[in-house]
């Protein structure tokens, strides 16, 4: 088997025809919204390519700029993939996608989004090539910048001792929707994750919770969140948030908060995390922690510039406005 592949082009209305009707069982392709896959124009920017075996054709991917069941922005456009039963299971849809990513990049394309529905087996091609789910159900994204696009939020499944704690997680869910970002929690609904939360639902934005299975059999789980992934155990918690999020804040909270914060900022030497950590200092609640940064700092256990880009901020205002600005520090080893 001799593959190749070869661009995209308008003519190629019927291949692309038949690839949505597969890819939705023999659905009318011919109507809205299915008919939205097939509107390919180079000139707006759409782009694909077709693989080829001996001439024929036996899959294709595009990226098109519509407002489709994957919908992120309308700078990023939505990815459709589909390889013929024979070429399945070799590869051949691992290399399509390589070669729309890498015309995304060159294209200065912030990202890649697709639809596909839970279930679906193709979702683990998807996450093996680097998509995440959003708020969305269905929905997946392939961050190609640094752009930030949702924020995981560690805070304390309490109220704590001050009502400013309280407004400060209301506001920070306020800014949140205001801003467009995805909030990423632990899932729950009571304490600061609970205002937090009801804060983003209340002005209409988009909320994934992730939830140990224990919690949610305690009827802890808030109920209203645009979706809610339930995992085994609090590290797969841990894990799966720092999967979904592009930045990550810490409220005030008790030990689960800074468990949660150092496993974030040691991703972040480790390189295995991009964004920015932030420190919402309400307060001054943080202060005794950012002395004791400074001080493995001064006793040789700590590089300075993971303390120095460190966000700490009095608001959550300011806190994601410093995000605009902030620059990775590397990692340890660089």
């Amino acid at each position: 088997m001799g593959l190749t592949f070869r661009p995209m082009t308008v003519d190629d209305h019927g291949l692309r025809r038949a690839a949505a009707s597969d890819n939705t069982h023999g659905a009318d392709v011919d109507v809205p919204p299915l008919s939205l896959y097939l509107d390919f124009r180079p000139e707006r920017g759409d782009a694909g390519f077709v693989a080829l075996d001996g001439g024929r054709p036996v899959g294709l991917i595009q990226a098109t700029f519509i407002r489709g069941w994957g919908h992120v922005a309308g700078d990023i456009p939505e990815m459709m993939l589909n390889v013929a039963a024979g070429h399945r299971n070799i590869g051949l849809g691992s290399q399509l996608i390589d070669r729309l990513a890498e015309h995304a990049r060159l294209a200065g394309w912030p990202g890649l989004s697709l639809s596909v529905e839970e279930g679906n087996i193709a979702r683990r091609l998807y996450e093996r090539k680097g998509f995440v789910d959003r708020a969305a159900a269905g929905t997946m994204l392939l961050n190609l910048s640094d752009r930030i696009t949702s924020v995981a939020v560690y805070c304390g499944s309490s109220h704590g001792a001050r009502p400013e704690y309280t407004t400060a997680a209301r506001e920070l869910g306020h800014e949140l929707a205001r801003r467009r970002l995805t909030l990423v929690y632990g899932g729950g609904a009571v304490g600061l994750m609970g205002v937090v939360a009801d804060a983003v639902v209340d002005k209409q934005g988009a909320v994934t919770g992730v939830i140990p299975r224990q919690l949610v059999d305690r009827e802890l789980a808030h109920p209203g969140l645009t979706r809610l992934e339930v995992v085994e155990t609090m590290a797969q918690r841990k894990s799966r948030m720092e999967q979904l999020a592009d930045a990550f804040i810490a409220l005030p909270g008790g030990a689960g908060t800074l468990e949660e914060l150092f496993e974030v900022l040691t991703m972040q030497q480790l390189g295995h995390i991009r964004g920015p950590v932030a420190l919402c200092n309400t307060e001054g609640f943080w202060d005794p922690q950012i002395a004791m940064l400074h001080r493995a700092v001064d006793e040789g256990f700590l590089r300075a510039k993971y303390v120095d880009c460190l966000v700490v901020a009095d608001t959550p205002a300011a806190v994601l406005d410093a995000f605009t600005d902030w620059t990775s520090p590397g990692r340890k080893w660089d």
